[in-house]
């Protein structure tokens, strides 16, 4: 009978029991049945969404923590916070204007209008890739967007070429395209999602008013660029093949033309953005925030008839929108059960040896940041909530900018050594196939990416200090 027990549901059954053992007997001194039944419940919850038994749905981790958050008498805005959060909003926001993107071909087209002018050679995609990158990122925080768009073109380019399936070719342009989909729009604050979820995270209060987009753009600006393009120089220079790619204008012109004239929905969604990108910039001058930017696009599209009932209901994941809707109210529940006052003091004596020095703390916690990152399997959003807890202690008492602790937590997150720790690894496998890239030269460029991410870290131990941060 047992061993007709799935894997992942038997060590998902363990992980709740612990849970339920912890909210019954609650053996933690120092915190109440409140925070204990909480933290047993939270331990349930995390077990489905590691382990994803039965269909994977996030939505069984988020009622699990309904449930046990009300029987042990937590209020219901108190266990919902974080769907009525601004960075879930500016996420589903995103995530519709992505979608768009993504369904209409506008993207593709985007890609293709400006690729076209020129006749690609290796170097010429990178350099191309990157500048796509940036723009995409300021179009949609939607990482999974922008790969949806990208990799499936590199599949393209390299097809077009006659690449064979594992080369290193092959690999070099799809690992660039996975690359500048994820690293550049790290750079500001809502050009990917880590913005918006990880400064919710923060507690309320300094912490959180320290997390501007002014000071994101100061801490993370600069060293995310220049960490993106030496990812792509030292790739090239490890997966560069001996024959040179040349793919001519005329073959892209007719990608290009392949797609056929601008249709209804790709004008709408070209308004819209254009629309969005006008409000963005005129931040500076108006009392416009980047929510209402990417609301207002959404209300356009609908207007436009970009988006339908049909996309309003499956147009995009609403499994993931229950599962950072959650996530954000971690923060609240934290606070309202008492976990933050008894974790508080717990992570400060596990700090406090490594926070003397800014470069040992950013490179000590990020070794620990990497250890984790293989037992915290949910995309590290886990680590991140946790972490935050201790910003407050880390700037009173040693001076460290929250930014400091993001930026560690960032690099730690964004490993991608193993398939599980990235969902966008397994998402551009199950779009190319085995027409993607080589999964040795995947890992090869994991570890480049660990070696590169501790140089930046070193790095940013000398310039923080001249923008402000340190």
């Amino acid at each position: 009978m047992l061993k007709k027990v799935p894997m992942n549901l038997a060590l998902a059954l363990l992980m709740i029991l612990a849970g339920i053992i912890i909210a019954i007997i609650k053996p933690f001194h120092g915190l109440g049945a409140t925070g204990q039944i909480m933290l047993g419940t939270m331990i349930a919850a995390l077990s489905v969404w590691i382990f994803r038994p039965g269909e994977g749905t996030s939505i069984i981790g988020a009622a699990i923590i309904f449930l046990g958050g009300s029987l042990a008498g937590i209020p219901i805005p108190d266990l919902a916070s974080g769907f009525s959060s601004a960075s879930l909003w500016l996420l589903i926001s995103a995530m519709f204007l992505g979608s768009a993107l993504l369904n209409t071909g506008l993207g593709k087209r985007i890609v293709y209008a400006f690729f076209m002018r020129f006749r690609l050679t290796y170097k010429k995609i990178l350099v191309g890739w990157f500048f796509i990158g940036v723009v995409f990122a300021l179009l949609t925080p939607s990482i999974t967007v922008r790969l949806l768009i990208l990799t499936p073109i590199a599949i393209s380019v390299a097809d077009a070429r006659l690449l064979e399936k594992q080369s290193k070719g092959r690999s070099l342009i799809v690992i660039s395209a996975w690359v500048v989909s994820i690293f550049p729009g790290i750079a500001w604050l809502n050009g990917s999602l880590f913005g918006p979820v990880f400064t919710s995270y923060l507690p309320a209060g300094p912490m959180r008013e320290m997390a501007t987009d002014q000071m994101w753009l100061r801490a993370m600006g600069a060293p995310w660029m220049l960490l993106s393009i030496a990812f792509l120089a030292v790739l090239y220079l490890v997966l560069k093949p001996e024959q040179e790619l040349v793919v001519s204008k005329e073959q892209l012109r007719q990608m290009y033309d392949d797609l056929g004239p601008l249709q209804k929905k790709e004008r709408g969604c070209l308004i819209a953005l254009v629309f969005m990108l006008i409000c963005l910039v005129l931040q500076t001058f108006l009392p416009i925030t980047t929510n209402q930017s990417l609301l207002a696009a959404l209300i356009l599209m609908l207007f436009l008839g970009v988006l339908t009932i049909k996309d309003v209901s499956h147009g995009i994941s609403w499994d993931t929108v229950a599962f950072f809707g959650m996530t954000l109210s971690f923060s609240r529940i934290f606070e309202v059960t008492g976990i933050t006052e008894w974790l508080s003091p717990i992570l400060s004596s596990l700090l406090e040896p490594i926070a003397f020095s800014p470069l040992v703390f950013v490179l000590a916690l990020f070794g620990i940041c990497l250890l984790l990152r293989f037992l915290d399997i949910a995309q590290g959003w886990i680590l991140a909530a946790v972490l935050a807890l201790s910003t407050p202690m880390l700037y009173s008492e040693f001076g460290l900018n929250p930014m400091v602790s993001v930026m560690v937590y960032l690099c730690a997150g964004n490993l991608f050594l193993f398939r599980y720790h990235q969902p966008w690894v397994g998402q551009v496998e199950a779009v190319c196939g085995d027409g993607g890239w080589n999964p040795r030269h995947l890992t090869t460029a994991a570890l480049i990416y660990v070696g590169l991410a501790i140089l930046m870290l070193i790095f940013c131990r000398f310039y923080w200090p001249l923008v402000g941060i340190l």
